[in-house]
């Protein structure tokens, strides 16, 4: 029965939180593969991986347009002038597929703009 039990809680801590789920100031690791141009190297991508750490630093409402902004440290990040332009990536495992807005900003920050009515959907992160 205990192994049952921790199997069943190590099998929730795998799966991708919900958007609304995430906590400022806790470290999340990203669960799919996503591509961004970069703008000082133009043509080049910048590929962020699964499993890399991202920590969440804070979650902005832009409620005139119906989007929350999520705001996360980049930890992998090759340096603080690193930018790149803003790319749509679908979520895996949403149905119907939920998309967001993806960028980094100086001092390497992933910018993720969410819509409002998404945000009980699963995150890019666990």
């Amino acid at each position: 029965m205990r192994l049952l039990l921790g199997l069943s809680l190590l099998t929730l801590n795998l799966q991708a939180a919900t958007w609304h789920d995430l906590e400022v100031s806790e470290t999340y690791k990203i669960t799919q593969q996503i591509s961004l141009n970069q703008m000082e190297r133009s043509g080049s991508l910048l590929e962020i991986l699964p499993n890399e750490p991202f920590v969440l630093k804070e979650v902005i409402g832009l409620d005139m347009i119906n989007v929350v902004l999520y705001r996360l440290n980049y930890k992998n990040c090759s340096g603080p002038d690193l930018k790149t332009e803003m790319e749509i990536i679908p979520v895996k495992n949403t149905t119907p597929v939920v998309e967001v807005g993806a960028q980094i900003e100086e001092n390497c920050m992933l910018e993720i703009f969410l819509e409002t009515k998404d945000l009980r959907t699963e995150s890019l992160f666990e």
